[in-house]
């Protein structure tokens, strides 16, 4: 799951929190409200309750109480009032020898029944009897102080109310909703202000700080903290910037020694590969220019540079073995015996033994040149006689740019050739003396290598 910014994190956290927060307060103030309402209702209920209670008694103390019904009318116009019924009790009724069909359970304390569904509330208002106040009940009912007369319910209407407190409720949702929304795109604009577009204009500024080698000026900042992480990262850009100044010279330092060591590695081995050179005046400067064919003819090839410069290190110690070869057969200026070329052989095999102890990689590959460089394409070589692809393609190489060599120089035993006598003898030798890719390269290039033989030729 890919991340997400931190805009999008804290835009969704600040909706949440003020979501349920808007939800709380609306059931919070719908209850306060119906809180409110209801003992409002039952203040009122009361209220019309003490006024019947007082109504009927002075109905009664002026013998009009054939005339209550008026009053109780005028009562329910006035407040609302679905209904109003007189329940006496049982000690009231036998008093004045009148009976009730409904029988209710009277209770000394007020109770209220909502019907929310139908939009009423029903109170039961007890009428206490007491003798204080101008009221005395005793005078005139045969009953005790504090004995309940008799009770009054009122059924009150409250749709009214009801539709009063959802209009409210619903003006109150419409105005947190606006006010979230409001706060919402603040809260947005905030972020992208201050979190935001800082927060990418740091990471930009670092990066061409770092580039640049120059530091954030903090003070484009407005908040200590983006302030702060401007310090941090100059800090950071000066401490990784001196680092790698140190390190740029160490590694320059470095690149010189391993240039060096190279250089003198190159030039042992073409010391080395000279060494054999000296005893014959007719093969000077021969490791010097099989050296340098073999690294054109390894490019033409698609050699890795890597692969080229390990040919240019190791070529010159191809004849290496022939410090083992006497002057008698090193330098017979006839054709040499059987006996004599099975031993003019062995150079190959001296030139491995002298290499193929190192665990170096170019005394490995120079002992394998060595080793190889005489064995032929078709499997008639020496002194394995590898064929093919068997053959490493670093003895392939100097294979066929010895035999250019010799034939297109003089040597003690014949002349050189002709260019076009050497093409023909490379085209009938291909795939059989050499690898067919490699003749195809020589033919290609054979004025230019030509001329270059030449040239180191004195």
């Amino acid at each position: 799951m890919p991340n997400t910014t931190i805009k999008y994190i804290t835009l969704k956290r600040f909706v949440q929190i003020f979501s349920i927060s808007i939800i709380a307060t609306i059931f919070l103030v719908f209850l306060g409200y119906r809180e409110l309402f209801k003992n409002t209702t039952e203040d009122k209920a009361l209220d019309i309750a003490n006024l019947v209670i007082a109504g009927l008694t002075s109905h009664m103390k002026a013998d009009i109480m054939d005339k209550r019904v008026y009053f109780l009318n005028e009562i329910k116009k006035l407040n609302n009032v679905n209904s109003i019924e007189i329940i006496r009790s049982n000690s009231i009724n036998k008093q004045f020898g009148t009976t009730q069909n409904k029988q209710i359970l009277l209770s000394p304390t007020p109770n209220y029944e909502w019907n929310d569904v139908e939009g009423s509330v029903k109170a039961t208002i007890p009428y206490i009897a007491t003798s204080h106040g101008t009221l005395n009940c005793l005078s005139c009912h045969n009953v005790k102080d504090g004995d309940v007369l008799g009770s009054i319910e009122i059924n009150i209407n409250i749709s009214e109310q009801q539709r009063k407190i959802l209009k409210y409720t619903y003006i109150l949702i419409i105005a947190l909703g606006l006010f979230a929304l409001f706060i919402s795109l603040n809260m947005f604009n905030f972020l992208e202000k201050y979190i935001t577009l800082p927060l990418s204009n740091i990471v930009l500024d670092g990066q061409q700080a770092y580039e640049f080698h120059n530091e954030i000026n903090s003070k484009n900042y407005t908040t200590k903290e983006f302030e702060q992480v401007a310090e941090n990262i100059n800090n950071f850009n000066h401490e990784v910037i001196s680092k790698e100044e140190k390190l740029q010279e160490k590694n320059d330092e470095l690149e010189k020694l391993n240039d060096e060591i190279e250089l003198t590695l190159k030039d042992t081995m073409m010391a080395m590969g000279e060494i054999e050179e000296i005893r014959s005046h007719d093969t000077k400067n021969h490791t010097l220019r099989v050296t340098k064919l073999s690294v054109l003819i390894a490019k033409e090839y698609g050699l890795s540079k890597r692969e080229v410069k390990l040919i240019a290190l190791t070529a010159p110690m191809h004849d290496i073995g022939k410090i083992g070869i006497s002057d008698g057969i090193l330098l017979k200026p006839s054709k040499l015996t059987k006996e004599e070329f099975e031993i003019m052989k062995t150079h190959a095999t001296l030139g491995h033994k002298v290499l193929q102890h190192s665990q170096r990689e170019v005394l490995k590959i120079a002992a394998i040149i060595a080793h190889s460089h005489h064995e032929k394409y078709d499997g008639t070589g020496y002194p394995e006689g590898l064929k093919g692809e068997d053959i490493p393609l670093y003895a392939r190489i100097v294979a066929i740019v010895d035999v250019l060599d010799a034939l297109l120089s003089k040597r003690v035993y014949k002349e050189k050739w002709s260019q076009e006598k050497v093409k023909n003898f490379l085209l009938a030798e291909k795939s059989k003396h050499f690898d067919p890719k490699l003749v195809d390269i020589v033919v290609k290039n054979l004025p230019q290598y030509t001329k270059i033989i030449k040239d180191l030729t004195y």
